[in-house]
């Protein structure tokens, strides 16, 4: 097979690999330029390749009296076939590593980021042996979900369970419950605090409506019937709990994000969401058929180092979550 933008292909499919990959780029970044930025080449190196295609299967792939991007029939069949055959070649290589009963050499996992240290750390202690390279990068659910899809990452650790995807396997490793976080101005009782009037005395302080965190809580509030004024909103659990802290709001988290952000908490204190409990899970996603061993490993090791690194700070912070969080089997 000729290499990219190197003359006709030869070979008695019409394609490689690698024409399929940038075609594929173009469609999914909706621009030959994006595609181009994407692989390192130029646009005209792009759009090159896609006319080599187009002679080579003897179809018109895209219409070019179209813009922005629009394919034919013939091109949206060709990418969805493309991205099945490309999505069976990234696999291959870890299957044959997995055949032969070991890690591969290098793992990319993505996790969320209330799972910081010690969790990393931990990780690398327990993977090391097995592996050469490990890169571990965190981010927002929805940012993790599209890089995963984007084949950036082997495996990611969300708390969006993404149950629209197929072709994936998934090992859910934590289930914990949403919680309030009160300054000390809030007085202590013992009755449950009413939402409505602690939101009429303060400010709630939310999770960024684009974070899963977030959209969860409004769905949740929502069922309650509970509107409270948005006046506040943020990524981060340090923010978060270090805006409570200088009592100037409340807020909803969970236990992993309260003891991600524990030096923050300072006065402040950990109460049980009111009414209704909800959930949040966190879950390995890997795709199926591909480091199926590896994420299982992964599991069991997540869980381990939630167990004995995480479970008893969270039991300090509210002893009465013991029964409410789950390390799933």
């Amino acid at each position: 097979m000729s290499p990219i933008g190197k003359g006709p292909m030869t070979n008695s499919f019409g394609f490689d690999f690698r024409s399929l990959e940038a075609f594929v780029l173009t469609c999914k970044r909706g621009s030959m330029a994006a595609a181009a930025q994407r692989l390192g080449m130029t646009q005209p190196a792009v759009s090159q390749i896609i006319k080599g295609l187009e002679t080579s299967l003897g179809v018109a792939l895209v219409d070019r009296s179209h813009r922005p991007l629009l394919l034919t029939a013939s091109g949206i069949f060709l990418r969805e076939a493309a991205e099945h055959l490309l999505a069976e070649a990234q696999r291959i290589p870890s299957r044959l590593r997995e055949i032969e009963g070991g890690f591969p050499p290098s793992l990319r996992v993505g996790l969320v980021e209330s799972l910081a240290s010690p969790f990393v750390p931990n990780l690398i202690s327990s993977l090391q042996p097995a592996l050469q390279t490990l890169s571990v990068a965190a981010g927002l659910a929805h940012t993790l979900r599209e890089a995963f899809l984007d084949f950036q990452f082997d495996i990611i650790i969300t708390n969006d369970p993404s149950d629209d995807l197929n072709g994936v396997v998934r090992h859910t490793i934590l289930t914990e419950p949403y919680i309030l976080i009160v300054p000390e101005s809030v007085a202590e009782t013992d009755e449950e605090l009413d939402l409505g009037t602690l939101s009429r005395t303060l400010d709630l302080v939310r999770w960024s409506a684009r974070s899963r965190n977030g959209a969860e809580i409004e769905q949740h509030l929502r069922r309650l019937r509970i509107e409270i004024p948005r006046r506040f909103e943020f990524d981060s659990s340090d923010t978060l709990v270090g805006i409570v802290a200088a009592g100037l709001s409340w807020a909803v988290l969970t236990p992993l994000c309260l003891v991600n952000s524990i030096s923050r908490l300072g006065s402040a204190r950990a109460l049980p969401f009111p009414g209704p409990k909800f959930y949040r899970k966190l879950t390995i996603i890997s795709r199926a058929g591909e480091l199926d061993k590896v994420a299982e490993r992964l599991a069991h090791t997540s869980r381990k180092i939630l167990r004995e690194k995480y479970l008893p700070a969270m039991l300090r912070v509210g002893p009465w979550l013991g029964d409410q969080i789950t390390l799933d089997q």
